[in-house]
């Protein structure tokens, strides 16, 4: 007899003496020192974790991994970088000011010096030098500055979209985790139940054989019946114990750290239309609108590397004011040039034309991220209307093996049935339990699928009761 089961995975010399009493006071130092950092991380990583005495909703936790995930650390670093990289590109626009001191002493040798087959005494001399001086410098044209800039800028303005992706991913996995527990738990739940059902079966078949109503082999069936709902329960179990562990990770959290989860399984009314989600992913997807900021960068691109293969131009000026060696004065400069690359073997060329690929390169990744994002947002539809059809008729289901198991009961009590009835009744009511179960967590990871695909709020597309 065969059972359901429900799983969601989802290295010197020295003195012999001296040395042995220094190994001994260097070991003593490194423990004491290994004692006070271990004990320092460990206050740290307490004072660190966050309340868990009340049950977390799924919001919380989402929120909770957007804080201690390295994947939205390294988008942030990312972003960082990026607009560091603007402001380093946006002062070259802005004067330059320095403040310089310096200092040189030189010494002459006093020696012979054979000069023209004859020979000079040099004479022994010491210089001393000192600068200081206050200098600017200013770029008032270059060619190509400005799409330098605007480059830069622009990338900075895509990877804070990089930041948002990272968040809308890191945010579908523990909706994904956190609906897996909700789905162990409840499953874990009905193994316990159907423990019980064996149970109270093994008793009414004793009882009936005590009667004398009941041949002994009635009893066989039934205690297989026990030994597999056992069985199943442990399975369950260790099951909820492994997706709490999926859980903790994503949130940043110890082994072992206990969670409560507040939200459960529910269905809600969908009734959204293909055309209008696709219209959502593409207003909202933040992958997307950097990938589009990428065609724009490689465009600049282009017009920085056209600035190489022309004439470029040029014009700044500068000057400084500063006391050398005891005299004070000042220079100032201005300047003006063009440069034209009579021949360099095709490299600015190159340099174009490569600029140029990376826009079409650029252009094809944004077009093919959106074929991707139409197949990932009619599967996600699909998936859940189909989740919300099979969730109404997994409920009728269970009622019916829920009646079917209490007549199978009383027709063997009464002794109109055989013992295999009830336990074939029991089973069918664990199936379409299991079933109920699978079909609500389907309709949640087939929302929060969605979601993810629309980059929306989770709670946006399934309803007023998600």
């Amino acid at each position: 007899m065969s059972r359901s089961s429900f799983v969601v995975r989802v290295g010197l010399p020295f003195d012999l003496g001296q040395g042995l009493w220094a190994a001994r006071a260097t070991c003593l130092i490194g423990v004491l020192a290994l004692v006070c950092v271990t004990v320092q991380v460990a206050a740290q990583t307490s004072a660190s974790l966050p309340d868990l005495a009340e049950p977390l909703s799924l919001q919380q936790c989402i929120e909770m991994a957007w804080e201690r995930h390295p994947n939205v650390a390294l988008a942030k670093a990312a972003a960082d970088a990026a607009r560091a990289n603007a402001i380093q590109q946006r002062s070259l626009r802005y004067p330059n000011l320095q403040l310089r001191w310096s200092a040189r002493e030189t010494q002459s040798l006093d020696r012979p010096i054979s000069v023209g087959g004859g020979v000079l005494r040099g004479t022994s001399e010491r210089r001393t030098q000192r600068d200081a001086e206050l200098v600017l410098d200013y770029t008032i044209y270059e060619s190509g500055l400005k799409s330098r800039i605007d480059r830069a800028k622009t990338s900075a303005r895509a990877s804070e979209y990089g930041i948002a992706d990272a968040r809308r991913l890191l945010a579908y996995e523990v909706t994904a985790a956190y609906w897996a527990i909700v789905a162990a738990e409840e499953y874990a739940v009905v193994a316990m139940n159907a423990v019980a059902n064996a149970e109270r079966h093994r008793e009414l078949v004793e009882a009936r054989i005590e009667a004398g109503v009941a041949p002994a082999a009635d009893l066989l069936p039934v205690k297989v019946e026990v030994s597999e709902a056992r069985l199943d329960a442990v399975r369950a179990d260790t099951e909820l114990h492994v997706t709490h562990a999926g859980l903790r990770a994503l949130l940043g959290l110890p082994p072992g750290a206990g969670l409560r989860l507040a939200d459960g399984l529910v269905q809600s009314a969908y009734d959204n239309e293909l055309d209008a989600l696709l219209a959502i992913a593409e207003q909202h997807r933040p992958d997307l609108a950097e990938r589009r900021l990428g065609v724009r960068a490689a465009q600049l691109g282009v017009k920085t590397a056209e600035a190489e293969d022309g004439v470029k131009f040029s014009a700044g000026v500068s000057g400084d004011y500063g006391r050398h060696t005891g005299t004070t004065g000042e220079t100032w400069m201005a300047r003006i040039g063009a440069t034209y690359p009579l021949f360099d073997a095709g490299a600015t060329r190159a340099q174009v034309a490569s600029a140029r690929a990376d826009v079409e390169s650029a252009r094809w990744r944004v077009a093919a991220l959106m074929l991707s994002i139409q197949e990932e947002v009619e599967a996600a539809h699909l998936r859940l209307r189909q989740a919300a059809a099979v969730i109404e008729a997994a409920g009728v289901a269970r009622q019916d093996a829920q009646k079917s198991l209490e007549a199978a009961e009383a027709r063997y009590q009464e002794g109109l049935a055989i013992v295999v009835e009830v336990t074939d009744a029991q089973l069918a009511l664990l199936r379409a339990q299991v079933a109920q179960v699978q079909a609500q967590y389907d309709y949640a990871i087939a929302s929060a699928a969605l979601c993810k695909a629309v980059s929306t709020d989770m709670t946006m597309l399934a309803g007023d009761d998600q």
